[in-house]
């Protein structure tokens, strides 16, 4: 799956019957740490523009789309997995690590 496909997955949040679009996903934090959601559905971080800033939010949820824990921050480049199929970085984009000081 390219990064372009797997943008347009994320800002397409429901379904044509308006239910939440439930899919999975793999993601590193900024710090490296590796996470997996078998079932998640996209969402917004409040007070975060996250078309500019390069985010999307992450809602785990149970197979019915109600919400568990919370909603996780995600660079997008660091999505490594969504719905099984890995994520072609090929266009320039490297993985966002934090910075060093």
């Amino acid at each position: 799956m390219t990064a372009r496909q797997m943008i347009d997955e994320l800002d397409a949040r429901t379904l044509p019957d308006g239910k939440k679009r439930i899919m999975s996903i793999k993601f590193c934090t900024l710090e490296g740490k590796l996470h997996f959601f078998p079932q998640v559905y996209v969402t917004g971080v409040k007070g975060v523009n996250m078309k500019k800033m390069r985010f999307r939010g992450i809602q785990p949820c149970d197979c019915k789309g109600n919400p568990e824990e919370h909603v996780f921050p995600v660079k997008i480049t660091n999505i490594i997995e969504l719905n099984g199929h890995p994520i072609d970085w090929s266009n320039g984009y490297n993985r966002q690590t934090s910075p060093t000081t």
